[in-house]
C-alpha cells in the first residue's frame, strides 16, 4: 500500500492537506518548515537548536530506500504550499526488525490529531516492511510524544538520561485491522493514490 511514491489528498479541519511519501523535490519545503516552527518545537524534534539544514542533512531526509528509510510528509494545497509535518522511520543497523521513529509539525498544525494519524499511518508502513518494534528518543519534558505514543500502544521504556528518554512500541501487539479501521474512519480516502 505505502509505495514509495504513495500520495493522497483529504481535508483535514478545515485544512486541505496532501498526505505522501517525502520525495527529493521536498527538500525546499523541509527547509522552510524551520521557520514555521517555535524555539520549543525545534527542541523537542531535534533534541537541541537548530536555524538551517545543511545539504546533507536536506539529502538524508529525502533520499529514501523506501524500505529501510521512509518517510510521510504532509503538506498544504491552499496559500504557500508549507511543509507541515513529517514522520520518519529508519530501520536499526543492529536489529533489522527495529526502526526509529521521528515526528515533527510546524506549531500552527499542532494539537489537531495529525501527530496520531501521522504514526499510525507509519506504523502500517513499519508493518508492511517487517519492523516488529518502533523506538522514539525524546527530552524528558517533551509531554505531547509520551501522550502521542500512549495513544497508539503501550509504550516499554528503554534507556532514560537527564537529556533524553527512549520508548518503545510493540508491533506485534497493534491489531492492524483495526488500525486500517480507525484510519479508514478518520480519512475515507487513505488507501487511494491521488
Amino acid at each position: 500500500m505505502f509505495s514509495p511514491t504513495y500520495r493522497f489528498n483529504c481535508e483535514w479541519k478545515g485544512h486541505q492537506i496532501r498526505i505522501g511519501s517525502v520525495l527529493p523535490q521536498n527538500k525546499e519545503q523541509i527547509s522552510n518548515s524551520l521557520k514555521d516552527m517555535s524555539r520549543e518545537t525545534i527542541r523537542n524534534r531535534f533534541l537541541g537548536s537548530k536555524k538551517e539544514f545543511s545539504k546533507k542533512e536536506l539529502e538524508y531526509l529525502t533520499v529514501l530506500d523506501g524500505h529501510n528509510h521512509y518517510a510521510l510528509g504532509i503538506e498544504e494545497l491552499q496559500g504557500h504550499h508549507r511543509g507541515i509535518g513529517l514522520i520518519r522511520l529508519v530501520r536499526s543497523s543492529e536489529n533489522p526488525e527495529e526502526g526509529e521513529v521521528a515526528i515533527t509539525l510546524i506549531d500552527d498544525y499542532q494539537k489537531m490529531g495529525l501527530g496520531k494519524m501521522l504514526v499510525k499511518l507509519m506504523i502500517l508502513a513499519a508493518l508492511e516492511r517487517d519492523f516488529t518494534r518502533l523506538s522514539f528518543t525524546y527530552l524528558p519534558q517533551n509531554t505531547g510524544i509520551i501522550k502521542l505514543i500512549q495513544s497508539v500502544g503501550k509504550p516499554i521504556q528503554g534507556a532514560h538520561s537527564h537529556d533524553s528518554v527512549q520508548m518503545f512500541l510493540d508491533l506485534k501487539k497493534i491489531d492492524r485491522e483495526m488500525l486500517e479501521h480507525e484510519l479508514f474512519l478518520l480519512i475515507p480516502d487513505f488507501k487511494k493514490e491521488a
